[in-house]
C-alpha cells in the first residue's frame, strides 16, 4: 500500500492543524470553555458536515471518472474500425475488437507482439519507416501495407498513426482499403492495356469529345495527341459516311453498351482508309459513362 501523502492530504492536514490551533487559542483566551458543551457540539457538527461534503465530492468525482472510463472503453472496444496502441518498435500494447477480428486472433494473444508480425514480409520495412517518421518528426504518418491474418486472409490496409500524449507510444487506426486498392490495380492494368494495345484506340465522353489516345492511334491516323484531344471523333471520319450512322451508334450503345461497324477513317493527310470501328460504353470519371473506340483492319 502506498503511504506517501498527496497534495490533497497535505492540505487537509494543514487545515486540521490550523483549526486545532484556533481552538487552543480560543480555550486559552476564555472564548471556549469545557463547560460549554453546546459550543463544542456545534463545532463537532460543523466538522462532521465538512467531512460529509468532502466525501460527497469524492464520490461524485469517482462516479464521473468511472463513467468516463466506461464510455471510453466502450468507444474503443466497439469502434467499427481497428485501433491499436503501439510502442516505438511497433509492439502492441492495446487493440480493440475490430483489430482482433482483422488479425483473426484473440486480443490476449496479441498483446506485446509486434504488429509487423501480421504484415506481409515485403511491407514490413514500410511500416517500420512509418513509425520511425512518426517518432522522429512528431508528426502524423501513414503507410499502406498488406495485413496477413492468422487464417492467411490478406487485406490491403492504410495505417494512420498519431503520437500519444507522453510521446512514447502511438495510436494507430487501420482502414481496410482492399476494394480501393483492387480498383486502382484494375485501372492501372487497363491503362497499360490501352497504352500498349496494338489497335488504335481513343477515349471520349458520351458526346464523342476525345480525352485520350494511345500510341497506335498516332501511327494509324497521323494525328499527334494535341491535335485531337478536345476534338469530336467526327474529325476522324470521311464526310460522306452512311446517313444515320451517328443515330445507329447512339442507339446501339444505349441498348447494348457497344457498337461495331465499317467506317472510312480520314487520316491527317486526308487519305481515307476502310476500317472496322468498335465503340464500347465504359464507366468514366465521377460516375459518368464514357466511350472507348478502337480501329482494326477488316470489313
Amino acid at each position: 500500500m502506498n503511504n506517501e501523502a498527496t497534495p490533497a492530504d497535505a492540505e487537509l492536514r494543514l487545515r486540521a492543524q490550523e483549526r486545532l490551533s484556533q481552538q487552543r487559542r480560543a480555550l486559552a483566551s476564555g472564548e471556549h470553555h469545557l463547560d460549554n458543551p453546546q459550543r463544542l457540539l456545534h463545532e463537532l457538527q460543523v466538522h462532521q458536515v465538512e467531512l460529509q461534503l468532502q466525501n460527497e465530492q469524492l464520490e461524485a468525482a469517482r462516479a464521473w471518472i468511472e463513467a468516463a472510463l466506461a464510455s471510453y472503453t466502450e468507444l474503443f472496444d466497439f469502434a467499427p474500425v481497428p485501433y491499436f496502441t503501439l510502442d516505438r518498435v511497433g509492439k502492441i500494447a492495446e487493440l480493440n475488437l475490430a483489430a482482433a477480428r482483422l488479425l483473426g486472433i484473440e486480443r490476449a494473444r496479441v498483446i506485446d507482439k509486434r504488429l509487423g508480425v501480421f504484415v506481409a514480409e515485403s511491407d514490413r520495412g514500410r511500416l517500420a519507416a512509418c513509425l520511425k517518421s512518426l517518432f522522429t518528426t512528431m508528426s502524423d504518418a501513414q503507410c499502406e501495407v498488406v495485413i496477413v491474418a492468422k487464417d492467411g486472409a490478406r487485406r490491403t490496409v492504410e495505417v494512420r498513426t498519431t503520437l500519444s500524449n507522453n510521446g512514447e507510444a502511438c495510436r494507430a487506426v487501420v482502414i481496410d482499403v482492399s476494394a480501393r486498392s483492387a480498383a486502382e490495380g484494375r485501372m492501372r492494368r487497363q491503362a497499360q492495356f490501352f497504352t500498349l494495345a496494338s489497335e488504335a484506340m481513343f477515349i471520349s465522353d458520351q458526346q464523342g469529345v476525345i480525352s485520350d489516345v494511345n500510341s497506335a492511334f498516332g501511327a494509324l491516323t497521323g494525328y499527334a495527341p494535341e491535335d485531337v484531344l478536345g476534338q469530336h471523333q467526327k474529325l476522324l471520319r470521311a464526310p460522306d459516311q452512311a446517313p444515320g450512322l451517328d443515330q445507329d451508334i447512339l442507339r446501339s450503345l444505349a441498348l447494348h453498351g457497344s457498337w461495331q461497324g465499317p467506317v472510312w477513317l480520314r487520316r491527317r493527310d486526308g487519305e481515307l482508309v476502310r476500317l472496322t470501328q468498335r465503340i464500347d460504353s465504359v464507366p468514366g470519371e465521377n460516375g459518368e459513362q464514357g466511350w472507348v473506340g478502337r480501329f482494326s483492319q477488316g470489313d
